[in-house]
């Protein structure tokens, strides 16, 4: 594995050039954040959701990565432009929009929330896709891996403060404006993606050739097999693509019940489930700092290895707060920053080494095919997740969500070290 260092790599030009896209992403970020916040508490607190309806609530809002995340790679490729950035945000606003006029005219049901979060599901891939196929574009091929690097401290620092307002939000005025909120800013995230400045994108068809029928088919076929077939041949990352999987498919079970257990099972309040996601976006924040510096001092791979080793302790707090409810806030706070220390040191090292490693014309792609695998696995892990705590209880549920941590954690420590160069 070759040492990441974004900083170094990233010229002030490239910087000024990536700020319109780093605070469109952070802007993105928030309104996602406050939609999914406010969306939770509608469907436990208004509507009674159970842990299997919750399961299915995630499932479907991450089912469009399963089903359309290389076909829209492929696309995005194709052309990753600003407006399509904007547009993709747009829409999401304008979906977030009728979920507030039926939350206003009394009419909110949970059919309007699978259908809206699927619709959702399919905005927020054309949205990442795009801006990370977009960025190669805005800071040029040196310094993508820091630009992409930053994007993703950015969303740990909306993370820090998005919460907790939300929490206090939905305590003050209520979920429905809250999520109104969040279509706003939405909104501001796309009219601050069209001030980009990008150059040609690479790898364009030649003119005039415009696929068609059954050659359009083959040609997107062709298209997406070769970002497979990328991301399959080099060893490092298909390895932490697998381990990715093990950790996504643990934490969508766990995500499934987590808005349940805090709310229902435990009874500690909406401020408090804004307290556990505010600390754990401290971590993620305080991961995002020290991330490059400990791959300066250190190997990167005693860096990922380390980092995975500690997520199956630190799921088993949330374990510890079901068994020792008079202290679960502790027990959970602990769980949630050190959670987001070890999960975003090793994705902020992740995304900087497959930007530094994936050809240009082929970012949309292999993003996407690292994204459908990885995140392909969340609507069985949330469906089962929500099943596993009806019929079996929570702590069953959280006890899959640590074995699956553990096992993600082995793979990549038996797994052979392989140095990889761009």
């Amino acid at each position: 594995m070759s040492a990441l260092d974004p900083a170094s790599r990233a010229p002030s030009s490239s910087s000024r050039r990536g700020r319109p896209l780093l605070f469109s992403n952070a802007l993105d970020a928030a309104g996602r954040q406050g939609m999914d916040f406010a969306t939770d508490v509608l469907a436990v607190v208004l509507l009674g959701a159970s842990a299997a309806q919750m399961g299915l609530l995630n499932a479907v809002g991450a089912l469009a990565f399963l089903v359309l995340g290389i076909p829209i790679g492929v696309l995005v490729d194709r052309s990753p432009t600003v407006r399509l950035l904007a547009g993709s945000g747009l829409a999401r606003a304008a979906l977030l929009a009728t979920l507030v006029a039926a939350w206003a005219l009394d009419g909110l049901t949970m059919i309007h929330l699978y259908v809206l979060a699927g619709l959702i599901g399919i905005t927020t891939v054309v949205t990442e896709t795009t801006q990370t196929a977009i960025a190669p574009r805005v800071a040029g091929r040196d310094a993508v891996a820091g630009l992409v690097a930053r994007m993703q401290s950015a969303e740990s620092v909306v993370g820090l403060v998005v919460p907790a307002l939300a929490g206090i939000a939905v305590a003050a005025i209520g979920a429905g404006p809250t999520l109104s909120l969040a279509a706003v800013v939405t909104v501001l995230a796309a009219l601050v993606a069209l001030r980009l400045r990008v150059g040609p994108p690479a790898g364009q068809p030649e003119e005039g050739v415009t696929p068609s029928g059954t050659g359009a088919l083959a040609t997107l076929l062709v298209e997406a097999k070769e970002g497979w077939s990328v991301l399959r041949a080099n060893t490092t990352l298909w390895r932490l693509t697998l381990a990715s999987m093990l950790v996504n498919l643990g934490l969508a079970a766990h995500s499934a019940i987590e808005v349940v257990l805090v709310l229902r099972t435990l009874g500690l309040g909406t401020q408090t489930l804004g307290l556990l996601i505010s600390l754990g976006a401290m971590g993620a924040l305080v991961g995002s700092v020290v991330a490059v510096p400990l791959v300066e001092e250190f190997r990167v791979e005693w860096v990922l290895r380390a980092s995975m080793l500690l997520l199956a302790p630190i799921a088993a707090l949330t374990l510890l707060a079901l068994f020792d409810t008079s202290r679960a806030t502790w027990w959970l706070s602990a769980s949630a920053f050190l959670w987001g220390v070890s999960i975003v040191v090793y994705n902020v090292v992740i995304a900087g080494l497959t930007a530094e490693l994936t050809p240009t014309r082929l970012m949309g792609r292999v993003f996407a095919t690292r994204r459908t695998l990885a995140m392909g696995v969340i609507p069985g892990g949330s469906l089962a997740g929500g099943l596993i705590a009806d019929q079996l209880g929570m702590a069953y549920a959280v006890l899959i969500w640590i074995v699956l941590n553990a096992s993600a954690a082995l793979l990549v420590v038996l797994a052979p070290t392989e140095t990889a160069t761009p």
